[in-house]
C-alpha cells in the first residue's frame, strides 16, 4: 500500500502508510503500535526531559484528548454518502469500507470518526456533506502531484489523489493542532518530537508516541488491548496479563476470541468487539482478528479483488470478506451507478 493514497470515508485525507494500527488486526510481528523513531523537530511545550541510563528522553506531560467511539455502521453510511456526493472519486466503495479496521483508534481514525459523524448528521444535501470534507467550505480542485500538504494554524490541508479535491480539517475539533511531519504529510498532533529522543508513554489506555516528527496518540482499547509501560522502555499496546515471549507462547483462536501473547503480554481479545462481526483466524503467519468471510478480499487504498457492479439498485461489493449487496435505498440514496471496476449510489435528492 502506497503513501498518499485515499484511505478513508473522507474522500481526501491521505494516510502516511497502509499499516494497521495494532498487530492483532494485521497479524504483523510487531509489538503494538508502530512507532516511527525517524522523527525530527523541535520539542514542544508540555515536554519534559528524563535521564535513564545516561540517555536523555523527552516525554509528553500535557493533557491528551478523549477518543470518541468510531461506529462501524456510521463509517459505512459515511462511505456511501461521500461516494454519492463526490463523483470525482473513481475508487471502489470497498476501498473506503475496508479502511475502518485499519484506522480505528489511530490519529487518522480519530479524524475520520469526526468527519463520519458530520457526514451522517448532515441533511440530504451534497453541499453540506461535501462541506464536512472541507472544514465547512466546498472542496477545491487540486493537483495531487503538485500540491503539498500544509497547515494553517490548526487546519490541515491535503490534496486527495483519488478525487483531486482538497480535504480540509480543523484538528482543534479533536483536541489537537496541525503539524507537517518529516515525511511531508500533514497530520493532527500534540507537538513536535525528535528522532531517538522521545519516549512513548501511557495516558490511561492512550499511547502517546512520536510519528514522523509529530507527537500523536492512539487508543489501545480500540484494539482490545491495554497501554503498558515498563520503566525506561517505550510504552506499547499489549495484553493485560503477565509478560510473555510470543515465540514460545503463541496465540490461539476460539471462535471470535483471540488468546495468547499479545505485544509481549498475555491477554484475550474479543474480535467482534474490536470490529463488529469479525472473528479470530490466521493472519500473516500468526493469529489475529480477521473478516469472517473468504469469498473476496478488500484493502484500503487498493480496493478489492472483485469488480463492483449494480444489481437491482444495490452495489455489489466486498464487505467483511463476503460478496455482498448494499442497497442504496436502504440508506436513503438513489440509483446505483456502475463505473466498471467500481460502483456507487447516486444521491437521489
Amino acid at each position: 500500500m502506497t503513501p498518499g493514497d485515499d484511505l478513508s470515508a473522507a474522500e481526501g485525507i491521505d494516510a502516511e502508510n497502509g499499516e494497521e494500527f495494532v498487530e492483532i488486526v494485521s497479524g504483523n510481528d510487531s509489538n503494538g503500535v508502530e512507532i516511527d523513531w525517524n522523527a525530527d523537530g523541535d520539542a514542544p511545550d508540555g515536554i519534559d526531559a528524563m535521564v535513564e541510563e545516561e540517555r536523555q528522553w523527552a516525554v509528553f506531560d500535557g493533557e491528551v484528548p478523549e477518543v470518541a467511539p468510531f461506529d462501524k455502521n456510521d463509517h459505512l453510511l459515511s462511505c456511501l454518502r461521500t461516494r454519492a456526493c463526490t463523483p470525482e472519486n473513481p475508487q471502489q466503495l470497498a476501498t473506503c469500507i475496508a479502511a475502518y479496521a485499519h484506522v480505528k483508534g489511530r490519529e487518522i481514525g480519530i479524524v475520520l470518526q469526526w468527519v463520519a459523524a458530520c457526514v451522517v448528521a448532515a441533511p440530504q444535501d451534497c453541499e453540506v456533506i461535501r462541506g464536512c470534507l472541507a472544514n465547512g467550505d466546498q472542496p477545491e480542485p487540486c493537483s495531487p502531484l503538485e500540491t503539498l500538504d500544509r497547515c494553517e494554524g490548526s487546519i490541515l490541508y491535503q490534496c486527495s489523489r483519488a478525487s483531486s479535491l482538497t480535504f480540509a480539517f480543523d484538528c482543534a475539533n479533536v483536541g489537537m493542532s496541525c503539524f507537517v511531519g518529516t515525511d511531508g504529510r500533514a497530520r493532527c498532533g500534540l507537538g513536535r518530537c525528535r528522532q531517538g529522543e522521545f519516549l512513548s508513554t501511557c495516558k490511561g489506555n492512550i499511547i502517546v508516541f512520536c510519528d514522523g516528527g509529530v507527537i500523536t496518540i492512539a487508543d489501545c482499547a480500540a484494539a482490545g488491548l491495554f497501554c503498558v509501560e515498563e520503566e525506561g522502555e517505550p510504552a506499547k499496546c499489549a495484553g493485560g496479563g503477565e509478560p510473555c515471549d510470543e515465540a514460545e507462547v503463541g496465540r490461539s483462536c476460539d471462535g471470535e476470541l483471540l488468546s495468547g501473547c499479545l505485544g509481549g503480554r498475555m491477554g484475550q481479545v474479543h474480535c467482534s468487539e474490536v470490529v463488529a462481526g469479525w472473528i479470530c483466524g490466521p493472519a500473516n503467519g500468526t493469529m489475529g482478528c480477521v473478516p469472517p468471510g473468504n469469498e473476496c478480499q478488500a484493502y484500503p487504498l487498493l480496493g478489492s479483488d472483485i469488480n463492483e457492479s449494480c444489481r437491482d439498485g444495490c452495489v455489489v461489493t466486498c464487505f467483511d470478506g463476503y460478496i455482498a449487496e448494499i442497497c442504496c435505498d436502504d440508506y436513503g440514496l438513489g440509483e446505483c451507478v456502475d463505473l466498471g471496476r467500481a460502483a456507487r449510489c447516486s444521491p437521489g435528492w
